[in-house]
């Protein structure tokens, strides 16, 4: 139960600073902008460094240089994506995070998940992939199935490193400043911010401050059960932000983002009744 309470919480913090993303690659190049928020996401939980133990064996550092890794690659399929569509369209990415998450905890993690969670993933996906389908108008339809599933693999698997980090007893903290401060590295010397002027920080660390909310709430919730159920749970990021983007045009979300959302609520019970 505690593990769906984060799982919806990442949610939620998650569809905020989705709307923010959005709003910034309207005034920015969007890729320059993925080492800046990097940088200013590990800065939120580097004042904590200090007074956590840290691990330094050669398999609990293998797992952060795949996790950044995993990281740069979502980035970039995600600000894509935002460049280019809605913000809860590109939210998108994260209802089909759970088919990665269950595929790998399959391999890596025997015994994380059960068959009902399979069909929670099912109808969790389907929902928000029929509220959002057809919304990346000006992208080709190729770009937009790599980027969608690139974002999607990304997601779902640093869950589960997540998930494998947690189980060498690496806490929080070391977990997200080492990965977050390795893919900013990677991500400043890939695109340097040329064209990010140094008004917009309070800006991007407020919006740093809700993505590590958020990526705290997966971790702590990755840490108190299984990876699969948290990542189900943060994939109703999309119907968050297609809700907060419905009330501000002051217009009713169309009949199939309802149908969806029903779809989404059965996967949620299914999750809580397993």
């Amino acid at each position: 139960m505690i593990a769906v309470v984060l799982g919806l919480l990442a949610a939620l913090t998650n569809g905020a600073q989705a709307l923010i993303n959005k709003g910034l690659t309207e005034r920015y190049p969007a890729r320059q902008l993925i080492g800046v928020l990097y940088v200013c996401n590990c800065l939120v939980l580097l004042p904590f460094a200090p007074f956590v133990p840290w691990h330094w064996t050669g398999e609990v550092w293998l797992l952060h240089a795949a996790s950044a890794a995993l990281m740069v690659v979502t980035a970039i399929c995600v600000w894509d994506l935002f460049a280019a569509g809605a913000a809860s369209s590109t939210t998108t990415a994260s209802a089909l995070s759970p088919i990665a998450a269950v595929t790998a905890a399959a391999i890596v993690l025997p015994g994380s998940f059960a068959p009902s969670q399979v069909v929670a993933v099912v109808l969790v996906t389907g929902g928000v992939l029929w509220a959002l389908q057809g919304a990346f108008g000006d992208m080709g339809r190729r770009g937009v199935v790599a980027r969608v599933f690139g974002a999607a693999a990304g997601n779902g698997l640093l869950t589960i490193a997540s998930a494998l980090l947690a189980a060498r007893a690496v806490g929080v903290v070391e977990t997200y400043v080492v990965r977050t401060a390795l893919a900013a590295i990677v991500t400043l010397a890939m695109f340097p911010p040329r064209d990010v002027p140094l008004r917009s920080a309070p800006r991007l660390l407020f919006r740093s401050v809700l993505t590590t909310t958020s990526f705290v709430f997966i971790i702590l919730g990755v840490q108190q059960g299984s990876p699969v159920v948290v990542q189900t749970m943060v994939a109703t990021t999309p119907l968050f932000v297609l809700a907060a983007e419905s009330y501000r045009a002051r217009a009713r979300p169309p009949r199939r983002a309802l149908g969806a959302a029903l779809l989404v609520a059965a996967g949620v019970a299914v999750v809580l009744a397993s």
